[in-house]
């Protein structure tokens, strides 16, 4: 292969890649169905992986996130066909497919942590579209990350779900609830961060 042929292979290339990380992530799944293609998978890794394992993070530690999340894209390797755009969005479905199977994993390692918490909306409680107002400082993120973790376990699914970019009733799909119970959880999670992190007097 001469010098010319390569670099015109590595152009084709290029402008292949370019024009594929254009397609939403519908469009991604079907080219790889088609053409059985890694890179289009490579590219909704991109997109979407680190997000995935934030969230599996949130809820487990390290070590297993990172395997759900390999998991997870290992299945949607082998059998993509499962996905199903008229059911949900992609984003939606990876995350839905992600959090079954660290539930199974918890179950089956007895670490099982669900926390029932009340769900009925108090009107003591902050609307739904409040923000939360918090005092600059220097630790605040390592004291919000420790206000989420001290969160219980569905509180603190369903808000980093919503800190994830999902809309209340993505959140629903992904979890398996009704609207109106994954707003009363959020509601309770954010008023438990604001308490947390509200700076004392």
């Amino acid at each position: 292969m001469t010098l010319l042929s390569s670099a015109q292979n590595w152009w084709r290339k290029k402008q292949s890649k370019a024009s594929a990380e254009q397609l939403s992530d519908e469009q991604l799944l079907l080219s790889f169905i088609a053409e059985t293609n890694a890179s289009f998978i490579e590219i909704l890794m991109q997109r979407h992986n680190k997000a995935l394992f934030h969230f599996l993070l949130s809820l487990s530690d390290a070590q297993t996130a990172e395997d759900i999340a390999q998991q997870t894209w290992l299945k949607l390797l082998e059998n993509p066909e499962r996905y199903n755009k008229q059911q949900a969005a992609f984003r939606t479905w990876l995350f839905t497919v992600g959090r079954n199977q660290l539930f199974d994993v918890l179950r089956q390692s007895a670490r099982w942590q669900w926390q029932p918490i009340e769900e009925t909306a108090n009107d003591d409680l902050p609307a739904y579209n409040d923000e939360l107002h918090f005092t600059e400082q220097e630790n605040l993120q390592q004291r919000f990350n420790q206000a989420l973790e001290a969160l219980p376990f569905a509180q603190r699914e369903a808000i980093t779900l919503q800190l994830e970019g999902f809309s209340l009733e993505e959140i629903a799909a992904i979890i398996g609830e009704k609207p109106e119970t994954i707003k009363s959880r959020l509601r309770f999670a954010r008023k438990n961060l604001k308490q947390q992190l509200e700076p004392t007097a």
